[in-house]
């Protein structure tokens, strides 16, 4: 936690001064923003890239749009990055395997992406055919803030309703990203 202390001297003058932020109190803080998870897809024609990601949200109505960070070292990144699309599968409650199969990257096999049956959507986009539900996007703008993540912002160009569930929420699986 970040203390702030004024002392005031004999001319008036106040004085700040600031002490460093807790870092255990930060993570600790910044951990209780609620996400949810979701596993990314993108494709460039050449390549498939896939990842569990939860840092998302919609950012316009008209036209519908999205927010989504992501790791700038990853192959995710690249791929999004090449292709200027990208796909959202909302994990569903029930489905914490699927999120946790995704940590690392898999390529298509069989017509499978990390085990589960997949399909293209409009975008050439994979869409996992057993997850909650999935949305397409078009890169509309990225924004490097400075930071290891990068912000794209997605246009919604298309959705599919595959299974009716509830999503499963970082905090009902006990794991930590942030902070």
């Amino acid at each position: 936690m970040k203390k702030i202390f004024h002392l005031q001297n004999f001319s008036g003058f106040v004085l700040f001064l600031f002490t460093a932020m807790d870092e255990n109190l930060k993570k600790k803080v910044l951990r209780k923003i609620h996400y949810g998870l979701f596993v990314a897809t993108s494709s460039n024609g050449k390549d498939t890239a896939s990842g569990t990601i939860n840092w998302l949200t919609q950012v316009s109505f008209k036209p519908p749009a999205v927010a989504v960070a992501i790791k700038k070292d990853s192959f995710l990144h690249k791929v999004i990055s090449e292709s200027g699309k990208f796909a959202i599968n909302v994990v569903g409650k029930g489905q914490k395997d699927m999120a946790q199969t995704f940590f690392k990257g898999y390529s298509v096999e069989d017509g499978k992406l990390g085990g589960y049956e997949i399909f293209y959507g409009s975008t050439g986009c994979p869409i996992i055919k057993s997850s909650a539900s999935a949305f397409e996007c078009e890169v509309l703008n990225k924004v490097d803030f400075g930071g290891d993540h990068d912000l794209f912002i997605g246009k919604v160009v298309d959705v599919h309703a595959c299974y009716d569930l509830e999503p499963l929420s970082m905090m009902e699986t006990g794991w930590y990203y942030g902070g």
